[in-house]
C-alpha cells in the first residue's frame, strides 16, 4: 500500500493536520481548514495508517502548548 494515500480515502496523508474518532467515523481536519468525515471499513487500521504518518489525535493532544508557571515562595 503507498502509505501516502489509504484505499478509499481522498486526502493524502500530508494534507491532514488532526483527527478524531465518534461511534463510526473519523472526524479529520485538513490543514487548508476543511472537516471531512470518513467511515473506515477497517477502524484499528485507518487509526494506525494516521498515527503512522504523523497526523494528531485530539484526544492525546489538542495543540495547546503546555505552559507550566512556577510560583516561588
Amino acid at each position: 500500500m503507498n502509505t501516502s494515500s489509504y484505499p478509499k480515502f481522498d486526502h493524502e496523508a500530508k494534507e491532514l493536520s488532526a483527527f478524531s474518532f465518534s461511534i463510526d467515523t473519523f472526524i479529520i481536519s485538513l490543514k487548508n481548514g476543511q472537516i471531512v468525515h470518513f467511515i473506515a471499513d477497517d477502524v484499528q487500521q485507518f487509526k494506525a495508517w494516521l498515527t503512522r504518518n504523523g497526523v494528531r489525535d485530539i484526544r492525546k493532544d489538542d495543540g495547546v502548548p503546555k505552559i507550566i508557571k512556577v510560583i516561588k515562595v
